[in-house]
């Protein structure tokens, strides 16, 4: 699909107004004046997203907020549906996402920035436009949202696969409400999946909600991926989502988008972190991990452990800090990568992971594991007999 200047957008936009109502015409003129001058008409908040078990702020979600002198004021998703009645949805992507995606050098060390982006627009060329202008897209999470649903899910994947390889991660936005739901995360395998505030309301009052929470973050670690809570607006919710050990949430009650990113404020940490002491036990994988070396080949790591006898176990990472292989000296095998890579959100209680690893193949059961954060990014290595022994120490 060509790209279209934005002197035949106009066009478009000026040639559907005969006949329209004084409010289409607002809207019309309101939509020209952003195709024109994006930067004096759109501007961003940016809600902060809460590790749970830390009380830290670990990312922002990017929001946009349309600035017109228009008497009649429009959410973003009228903007959206707006510019879509025009066929210049796409092109009001293209300017918000390319817009926000400028914003990333204010991001805060160890954070990420969350871009909504619907799948539509993945399959477009203005999104490989911007992809050339962003260049690497680490600490860059894409939010696929749910409003409408996906044709082609093979041209899907080979999109989100080229997010990946540039460094950027994958969320499910509104889980649980969308055209897909579960279908989409299960195709998808993405790294986040926002479960829909839907679910989150009132989930401290009502079973079935906390329920499906429960569910939807067990399938979600078992595919390594990490549930974000949306929509927190009440202390008995969060409460809830800590005893579920949901790790990730955003919403009001947290902190509000705003628009700089700011921190949360000091009291929302220190409470989150009192709950944690009081709802849940200090089990955590990450306390099991230990460092061992890290390369960025295979090779390099198969020849560091020829030439130190005493090293046993190399973790091999991607130029984002992401594991992709171990390599260890076997004590009967010899040095050898393994067969299969097995990742553990680093805040997986030690008691379910270690119920993971033995459910693996015969052959691959004790091999050790690899510890990742929220980024995807290594954060140690996780040996079997290590976990084992932490386990037991309980029983």
């Amino acid at each position: 699909m060509l790209i279209r200047s934005i002197s035949d957008d106009l066009l478009t936009l000026d040639g559907a107004l005969g006949g329209a109502s004084q409010e289409e015409q607002a809207f019309a003129s309101a939509l020209r004046a952003v195709l024109e001058r994006p930067d004096r008409q759109i501007n961003f908040h940016y809600q902060p997203i809460v590790d749970l078990q830390r009380g830290i702020v670990v990312g922002y979600e990017g929001l946009s907020r349309f600035i017109t002198d228009a008497p009649y004021k429009w959410s973003p998703d009228l903007w959206f549906n707006g510019a879509e009645r025009y066929g210049l949805r796409h092109r009001l992507e293209q300017i918000v996402t390319t817009s926000l995606l400028r914003t990333r050098p204010h991001l805060p060390p160890n954070c990420f920035l969350s871009v909504n982006v619907s799948p539509s627009f993945l399959l477009t060329q203005a999104w490989e436009t911007i992809l050339r202008e962003a260049g690497a897209l680490s600490r860059v999470v894409i939010e696929i949202t749910e409003n409408e649903s996906v044709r082609d899910y093979d041209l899907l994947a080979h999109k989100l696969r080229d997010i990946r390889d540039r460094g950027g991660s994958i969320a499910v936005d509104d889980t649980g409400s969308g055209y897909s739901s579960l279908h989409h995360v299960i195709v998808t395998r993405p790294d986040f999946v926002k479960l829909d505030r839907i679910f989150v309301t009132d989930c401290d009052t009502d079973r079935a909600k906390s329920a499906l929470i429960e569910m939807v973050g067990q399938a979600a670690g078992k595919l390594d991926a990490w549930i974000i809570a949306e929509g927190v607006e009440t202390a008995p919710e969060l409460d809830e989502l800590i005893r579920l050990k949901v790790p990730l949430a955003q919403g009001y009650f947290l902190a509000r988008p705003a628009p700089g990113m700011v921190q949360m404020g000091a009291e929302k940490t220190e409470m989150i972190l009192s709950r944690v002491r009081t709802l849940t036990p200090a089990h955590a994988v990450e306390t099991a991990t230990e460092a061992c070396p890290v390369c960025s080949t295979v090779e390099e790591a198969t020849a560091l452990l020829e030439l130190e006898p005493h090293a046993h176990t190399i973790v091999v990472t991607d130029t984002f800090s992401r594991p992709v292989a171990i390599v260890e000296r076997h004590p009967h095998l010899g040095v050898r990568t393994l067969p299969s890579l097995s990742r553990l959100q680093s805040s997986t209680d030690d008691a379910e992971a270690l119920d993971r690893a033995l459910t693996r193949p015969m052959a691959l059961r004790f091999d050790p594991m690899v510890a990742i954060n929220e980024l995807g990014e290594y954060v140690g290595v996780v040996r079997m007999e290590r976990l084992t022994k932490q386990v037991l120490q309980r029983v």
